[in-house]
């Protein structure tokens, strides 16, 4: 029995439940079967003709309305709207024709059409008479249309009639069938329930231990710890599950030494910027006494800078709990990515221009709105630049481009794209390791130990919630571009 797996242990018991059941079934299947024929009957023909007649009298009944308002009045509008009634009705006749299947319901369709073709004959002859200005008898047209249209309203009736005769005699017969049914059901169903106990508390039995061994591990793991391993015995699947629980737990270690680093790590940037203000309000307060207004200028503009490392430091952060949380807000609505482009350049060009880098654009001519939301994509633009400028050197080049309704695959897309605008950020840095490319977009991780590792992981959510893709192709010491897609409006 040890290798008696519980897949087994399962099939063999429910094996005799399902002979039971397949023993006794049959007959019940038949029912079913024969009932559902008459569902489907009654569903897909009577009340498909039934709702076909009267849809068919309103919209006769409509056009015969435009029909006495265009003879009195004269007004080709009610013409007009009389003509575009014809359309619907021609579409009901066709429809009718092919739901009903009885001998006498396809003649009543048939002499329903043929009074119709009647009917719109003699009203296109009496507006032709009216469009003409000619004088004509309009009490004989009037009376002809009316009985035609009253015989075929008597037709529709005769029809709805005879289906709801048919759907009432098919409910009966319905009921009796479902009775039976009902009762061979019932049976079955006692006799599957008290096997199904049976069978339920002899797998109980096997499988008790092992859970028991795992809630223990549980608890173990919610107290913090994370070194205890499991080791149970069969049945096989549970083995499985014991080394899933193992793996499980050095991962959640993993996870938690990793999280002690992000906290040391995010120390430590909190602590840079902020010895660096405490030193600058320092030398503020002490140049402040000496009069160097330029020197003052300088340090305000080191304090404003380190305070904006925290404040994106504190963002990120924040964000990544909405997104991790389902909580991120977006306002999609139409907007340029040329104009986002040129706000994040502008972040970006005094310090580009102070490390000699050069910033190229590229946009595609008559570049398409984009449906998006423009604080996003822009934070989206923000990161990708600013890892570009990080990792570029002096002397370097990031090329910005955007381009529309062009077929691009990238590593990470499964299917070719199109009416999308692919924005992509090019540097010249030191590029990233193929073993890297992989996790670049993972949450904590760190391209060449610099940053929080939540960036990449920011803007792959909010491209993603966009509905588009991002990707990047890299090579270690050519540099690398990041691509991404956002649809057009």
């Amino acid at each position: 029995m040890k290798n008696f797996t519980l897949f087994k242990r399962l099939a063999a018991g429910f094996l005799i439940i399902l002979l039971v059941v397949t023993a006794s079934g049959v007959y019940s299947t038949l029912k079913l079967g024969q009932l559902n024929h008459i569902i489907l009957s009654i569903s897909a023909i009577d009340s498909e003709s039934i709702r076909l007649a009267n849809r068919l009298r309103d919209n006769l009944l409509t056009q015969r309305k435009f029909d006495k308002m265009f003879a009195v009045s004269k007004d080709r509008d009610f013409h007009r709207q009389f003509s575009e009634t014809e359309k619907y009705i021609e579409k009901d006749l066709k429809d009718i024709s092919l739901s009903v299947n009885n001998p006498d319901d396809k003649k009543r369709v048939i002499d329903i059409t043929s009074d119709y073709r009647k009917y719109l004959s003699t009203a296109a002859e009496e507006a032709g008479l009216i469009i003409a200005g000619k004088q004509y008898p309009r009490e004989d047209y009037e009376k002809s249309k009316e009985m035609l249209a009253e015989e075929i309203i008597h037709q529709l009736d005769n029809l709805v009639k005879t289906a709801e005769s048919s759907i009432e005699s098919k409910i009966v017969m319905s009921g009796k069938i479902g009775s039976q049914a009902l009762k061979v059901i019932a049976i079955l169903t006692i006799v599957s329930v008290v096997l199904g106990i049976l069978i339920a508390f002899y797998i109980a039995r096997t499988i008790n231990r092992p859970i028991v061994s795992l809630i223990e591990g549980t608890k173990r793991i919610a107290d913090g710890n994370f070194d205890g391993y499991l080791s149970i015995p069969s049945p096989p699947e549970i083995n499985l599950l014991a080394e899933a629980f193992n793996h499980m737990c050095d991962r959640l270690k993993e996870l938690d030494e990793m999280k002690a680093d992000l906290i040391a790590h995010i120390s430590h940037e909190f602590r840079t910027p902020l010895a660096v203000i405490r030193e600058a309000v320092s030398l503020h307060r002490e140049a402040s006494t000496t009069g160097a207004t330029e020197k003052q200028h300088r340090l305000l503009v080191i304090i404003e800078e380190e305070c904006e490392r925290l404040i994106t430091a504190v963002n990120k952060m924040l964000n990544m709990s909405r997104m991790d949380a389902g909580m991120m807000d977006f306002n999609m609505e139409e907007g340029g990515i040329p104009q986002l482009i040129g706000i994040s350049l502008l972040k970006i060009k005094p310090i580009a221009e102070r490390n000699r880098i050069r910033l190229d654009v590229n946009f595609s001519p008559k570049l398409p709105n984009a449906f998006i939301d423009a604080e996003k994509i822009g934070l989206v633009l923000d990161n990708l630049l600013d890892n570009a400028l990080k990792f570029t050197p002096p002397g370097g080049e990031i090329v910005l481009a955007a381009v529309a309704n062009k077929e691009v695959t990238g590593k990470n897309l499964s299917e070719t794209k199109k009416n999308f605008i692919t924005v992509s950020v090019s540097d010249t840095g030191c590029g990233i390791s193929k073993e890297s490319i992989k996790f670049v977009f993972d949450k904590f991780k760190t391209l060449h130990d610099e940053g929080t590792g939540l960036g990449l992981y920011l803007a792959k959510q909010i491209i993603n919630a966009h509905g588009g893709d991002i990707w990047v192709n890299s090579e270690e010491k050519k540099g690398s571009t990041f691509f991404f897609t956002v649809p057009v409006c």
